[in-house]
């Protein structure tokens, strides 16, 4: 996200005097957009189981005027001296309201329970369809590796298979959280298929519908009318827009109630987050985001009567904008593990980069705020947001409490019993032995000649997720993972050719761990840690 100019279209509407704020922001309030990035994922989690540059035209265009809001252009080289004399563009002038990238629809609710206080709408298909999809899952980390499965198990579809998914919360009168989901399948669901639970709508052949099992006869009783909603929350979803591949809709007391219920883990600090940053002023909320050529975000809000509703754009637009210093205060207080050090040093500039291009405003008397980035910027956000958020599991502490608690490893032991969390979804197995040797400080040495020979290669990948584990484990841990014969039932056994020997300090060469296979180490007599060795020996 290179600090270069950005021409998107643009409602031409004033902006008004920035409001000064009020309250302080939590240092887990990275930014609106990323916190909906995020929720998105995780909230469907929870419940159910290159930067490149970009030159889109600002269009002068009015608000009411659907012809004037065509979607954004990427200028490429050829296109762009074209797109410059075009007499319908003019430059940006840093105030106006962005123009949405789509014009569909409201979200489409049959099928989702009475009461229902949050809605989560994802257009799988066109997700994953977009060159951005598969990089938003990686982005998550193990999180993402969770999507699919958790879709599969309660749906019995793949991602593959699902057009789009609406699922709606509820707080039940027992207090506990009743879930509705509707699926559009991209074919004909089979009664055969069906998971317990799941129901195919009368008259429907690609639709499929399932809730929490004691709200199952009220959900049927109700056939495909939508449920009746709030009327703030109704307001929202009025100006919903189903062409967007991912929109939440939530009423402002539902996660200030049953937040904790909804989201629990890391999800917790992101509950607080948005919590924190719409405050008691915002009774409903719809944020989206989309991706085509750029990466959108747009949040709307209902306001409570002693507030305006520009005004408290206003408010939210200076909480984007200072976000980045409160999240650069709280990472440098960290000492962050070595896999997520460099993301997350960029993370504040990404989030000015966020806040410049964040436009706030009205409209039908709804708190507006709309962003554009380049594509890539959404992946970016989402990987260095997951890692915020998660910055105290993977092993981050004050860098004060460190001094104060810990001295410095000597030997190779002392390092090894050191503990320390790795985290990646998918990594080399010299890349995963590269960022422990940093993190920890231990010499770490591939014997390349000697993986040859037994035909393991150091680019093959692999995936961890180990925390708060001695820097051992975590190297057995991935030298177990990236032997070749996936036989072996342990480090003893002889089928484990990956092993790794303590070379000691000797003709000038530091002392170090050496990564090697079974076979070599034994040719050469070198003796193995006893974590390798069978107790008949």
């Amino acid at each position: 996200m290179k600090n270069e100019p950005i021409k998107i279209q643009v409602d031409d509407q004033p902006r008004r005097p920035s409001a000064e704020r009020s309250r302080s922001i939590s240092i887990w309030i990275a930014s609106l957009g990323v916190a909906l990035i995020v929720f998105i994922v995780v909230g469907a989690i929870y419940i159910i189981r290159s930067n490149q540059k970009i030159g889109p035209v600002a269009n002068k265009a009015t608000r009411n005027s659907e012809s004037s809001q065509t979607r954004p252009q990427v200028l490429t080289d050829e296109t762009e001296q074209q797109a410059i004399v075009e007499p319908v563009t003019y430059a940006d002038d840093g105030k106006s309201l962005w123009v949405s990238p789509t014009a569909g629809e409201p979200l489409d609710c049959r099928y989702l329970l009475p009461g229902t206080q949050l809605i989560l709408h994802v257009r799988m298909a066109d997700m994953f369809a977009h060159p951005e999809g598969l990089k938003l899952l990686a982005a998550l980390g193990p999180w993402g590796e969770q999507v699919t499965q958790i879709i599969e198990l309660v749906t019995g579809k793949s991602t593959d298979d699902i057009q789009t998914l609406t699922l709606g919360v509820r707080q039940s009168v027992r207090g506990t959280l009743d879930y509705s989901l509707c699926l559009q399948a991209r074919q004909p669901v089979g009664a055969a298929s069906l998971r317990p639970g799941c129901f195919i709508p009368r008259g429907e052949t690609s639709l499929l519908a399932w809730c929490t099992p004691s709200a199952s006869s009220e959900l049927k009783a109700q056939g495909d009318q939508p449920p009746f909603f709030s009327r703030e929350l109704q307001r929202v979803l009025d100006r919903t827009d189903q062409r967007r591949l991912a929109t939440l809709v939530f009423a402002g007391k539902f996660l200030q109630i049953s937040g904790e219920k909804f989201l629990s883990g890391a999800g917790e600090k992101l509950q607080t987050a948005v919590v924190d940053f719409l405050g008691d002023e915002a009774t409903a909320s719809a944020i989206s985001a989309h991706w085509d050529e750029n990466f959108f975000l747009e949040l709307q809000s209902t306001v409570v009567l002693s507030e305006r509703p520009h005004r408290f754009a206003q408010v939210l637009d200076s909480r984007v904008a200072e976000s980045s210093d409160s999240v650069e205060d709280a990472i440098l207080a960290q000492q962050l593990p070595a896999y997520s050090r460099k993301v997350l040093a960029r993370f504040p500039s990404m989030l000015r980069k966020l806040g410049n291009y964040t436009r706030a405003g009205e409209d039908d008397k709804l708190s507006l705020l709309r962003c554009y980035l380049p594509v890539t910027a959404g992946h970016n956000l989402l990987m260095a947001s997951e890692l915020m958020l998660n910055v105290d599991r993977m092993g981050g502490a004050s860098s004060t409490a460190v001094a104060e608690t810990q001295s410095e490893p000597t030997s190779l032991a002392d390092r090894l019993a050191q503990s320390t969390s790795l985290v990646f979804p998918k990594e080399t197995l010299q890349k995963a032995l590269e960022i422990l040797s940093e993190d920890t400080e231990i010499p770490i040495e591939i014997a390349g000649r000697d993986l040859q020979l037994e035909g393991i290669t150091k680019n093959q990948s692999l995936a961890l997720e180990l925390r708060d584990k001695p820097a051992s484990e975590i190297l057995l841990a991935i030298l177990l993972r990236a032997n070749p014969d996936r036989t072996a039932t342990g480090p003893t056994d002889e089928r484990q050719k990956l092993v790794y020997v303590v070379r000691q300090a000797v003709d000038g060469k530091p002392s170090a761990i050496v990564v090697t296979t079974r076979s070599a180490a034994n040719g050469r007599g070198e003796k193995l840690p006893s974590v390798f060795q069978s107790s008949a020996r």
